[in-house]
């Protein structure tokens, strides 16, 4: 709800799903736009990996929300831009998650989409995939690297010591999540569970340790 809110998903939408199922992102490909009554558009298997495949159907099907790791969308701008003129799909909303985002990758997208709102994400599988977000703007070339973002709605990220104690700005420490994304455990496997699902001695509250 959260991610739909943010973006403005309605039943118009539709969201081309490029990841793979076993992979966390493919969760809001599928109930992202579901849950808005929007649509999945499923590239055909053998086109997983390409590009040119990619920009005919999301033509087609006018996608208007992209979700993938970075990577996928630098094939894309890089095949989009070296490609004869043609239609682009009506692509209003960009999400990138699960590794660090080329500095100058947003540019490349706002030249092919300069109506098209950027986001990066962050996160962790144990705490429903994303926790943070940062919304991208052209400001953000000009720094070393895309800001990781800030806590989601409902849920808290922070930088704490060995005691889970939040550490000042530029100490270094681990990232805690905590709060409604929180998983129970790993099923089956208490000694994981105990061992990264923490409990804030301070106020008692679930910890997910990354």
């Amino acid at each position: 709800r959260d991610v739909n809110r943010e973006l403005g998903c309605t039943a118009a939408d539709r969201v081309l799903a490029l990841s793979a199922l076993n992979f966390d992102l493919s969760v809001y490909d599928l109930f992202g736009p579901l849950s808005a009554g929007g649509a999945v558009v499923l590239p055909a298997p053998g086109d997983a990996r390409e590009p040119g495949a990619w920009l005919r159907l999301m033509t087609d099907a006018e996608v208007t929300v992209w979700n993938s790791v970075p990577a996928l969308m630098a094939m894309f701008t890089e095949y989009t831009r070296a490609a004869p003129p043609a239609p682009l799909p009506p692509l209003r909303a960009v999400l990138m998650s699960g590794d660090w985002i080329p500095v100058g990758l947003p540019g490349e997208v706002r030249e092919l989409f300069p109506e098209a709102r950027q986001w990066s994400l962050g996160g962790a599988t144990e705490a429903s995939v994303w926790s943070i977000w940062h919304p991208i703007t052209p400001a953000d070339a000009e720094l070393p690297s895309v800001p990781y973002g800030r806590s989601m709605s409902g849920q808290h990220v922070y930088v704490g010591d060995g005691l889970m104690r939040p550490r000042p700005c530029w100490v270094p420490g681990e990232i805690y999540i905590a709060g409604v994304g929180l998983a129970r455990g790993y099923l089956g496997d208490a000694e994981r569970t105990a061992r990264s699902f923490v409990t804030d001695p301070a106020t008692g509250a679930r910890r997910y340790r990354t």
